[in-house]
């Protein structure tokens, strides 16, 4: 245990195998430490990834604890691209880009928290409202942590649809961004390369695992719109 994933990787199992169950402090920095014969900032390090994909809650003075999660009963209601153009009053269409294994990104590494040598799924997609592009998506999925999906499963719909009827989600967290259009996404979306967009994305759960991380991509000019 001399390395920072290595001590998250044990600390995601114990989770995992409920040996800390939700809602429960996790032993200290300081413990951990002379449990898994590692640094104390070795420790630190891996608790503070956890922390940022939302596996863990850090509080001053109280302690790291398990973030607690609704019951896998629970099935979270996600939103889909499909809603929001047919909201539109526009005729849907969606078309699969590209399927295939893939070595994360950095920023897939974080989400999923998984090891560079992991392989995950990537899929490609891309939206049209009435003919115009809409949306561009990347998704990566843990094949680890899902059912088997296939080519053929989101060959004809999005993997987020496929995602909401397979998987019993419980928790999303998503980030808006702007960023400049380049490979894929600018020529799905038909813009110049550096073109600003608007990115948004969006981790799911299910239970404490995150399954699924994905970047969707919307040209200038579009409006979200969110109602509670």
């Amino acid at each position: 245990m001399n390395t920072w994933q290595s001590v998250r990787s044990e600390v995601l199992e114990r989770i995992r195998t409920r040996e800390w169950a939700p809602g429960e402090l996790i032993p200290t920095e300081q413990q951990l430490a002379v449990q898994l014969g590692c640094a104390r900032a070795t420790v630190n390090r891996a608790l503070r990834e956890l922390a940022d994909s939302g596996i863990v809650e850090r509080r001053r003075k109280v302690g790291t604890r398990v973030t607690s999660t609704p019951s896998r009963r629970t099935t979270l209601e996600m939103p889909v691209v499909r809603d929001e153009i047919e909201a539109l009053g526009a005729e849907y269409d969606y078309r699969m880009t590209s399927y295939g294994q893939s070595k994360p990104t950095e920023a897939a590494m974080r989400a999923l928290q998984v090891a560079a040598s992991e392989d995950l799924i990537l899929i490609k997609a891309q939206y049209l409202a009435d003919g115009h592009p809409h949306c561009c998506e990347a998704i990566w999925l843990n094949p680890r942590s899902l059912p088997t999906i296939t080519i053929e499963d989101v060959r004809n719909q999005p993997a987020h649809e496929w995602l909401a009827r397979n998987v019993p989600l419980t928790r999303g967290r998503f980030s808006i961004l702007a960023e400049g259009a380049s490979g894929d996404c600018a020529h799905n979306l038909r813009v110049e390369n550096g073109t600003p967009v608007l990115a948004v994305e969006r981790i799911n759960w299910s239970d404490v695992a995150p399954v699924s991380f994905s970047r969707q991509f919307y040209p200038p000019r579009h409006r979200l719109v969110s109602e509670d």
